[in-house]
């Protein structure tokens, strides 16, 4: 399903919310959240992994051997921001031996909306006890010793949909949404009309 968006209430709700400091990958992110909270994929689960790809690339691959291939960045597509929203019922290991500064894998970006719980990475963000606590509200935290982190590694579902939207980068108030199981960039995106 592929839909085609251009929000100017978003627009002006963002702008009095957030202001002009707000950069636009971030935008996006809220952008795609709000549109996201009308979906039937949001009914289904309460926490989602929100990822953000600030360029878009396609996926390619070079071939090592026979039957044996190596994915690498393909085409790029620097007009396109990209934002997948994906329900995730798994937790998160958090190794009780080592301190928060040297967790690995842990969300530490969040913004709850509704009820619900959207998670995601950022580079400069640290993991503070606030975050542990609200993802312990979620239940997402699993915590263990060092040699435990396989228990929690998630069995992957091929067939759940994520909402994934593509903006055109000059304005983020024109953009397509597709609901699909594909991963973003093993799919051309779709066709936008940005500005230059």
């Amino acid at each position: 399903m592929l839909l085609s968006f251009s929000y100017s209430a978003i627009k002006a709700q963002l702008n009095q919310t957030h202001g002009s400091k707000m950069q636009e990958p971030d935008q996006a992110v809220q952008i795609a959240i709000h549109d996201f909270s009308k979906t039937k994929l949001f009914k289904k689960d309460s926490v989602f992994v929100v990822t953000l790809y600030d360029t878009l690339y396609h996926v390619a691959y070079d071939t090592i051997s026979k039957n044996n291939y190596r994915s690498k960045r393909g085409r790029a597509y620097p007009n396109i921001i990209a934002v997948d929203i994906l329900g995730y019922p798994y937790k998160y290991f958090l190794d009780t031996t080592v301190d928060l500064n040297n967790q690995k894998g842990i969300p530490s970006r969040f913004i709850e909306k509704n009820g619900k719980l959207f998670i995601g990475w950022g580079t400069h963000d640290r993991l503070t006890d606030s975050t542990i606590k609200l993802l312990d509200k979620y239940n997402l935290i699993g915590r263990s010793g060092h040699d435990d982190w396989y228990k929690f590694i998630p069995g992957i579902d091929d067939a759940k949909q994520a909402a994934q939207y593509y903006f055109c980068r000059s304005n983020l108030y024109l953009y397509k949404k597709k609901i699909t199981s594909a991963a973003i960039g093993y799919y051309d995106p779709p066709t936008l009309t940005c500005e230059q």
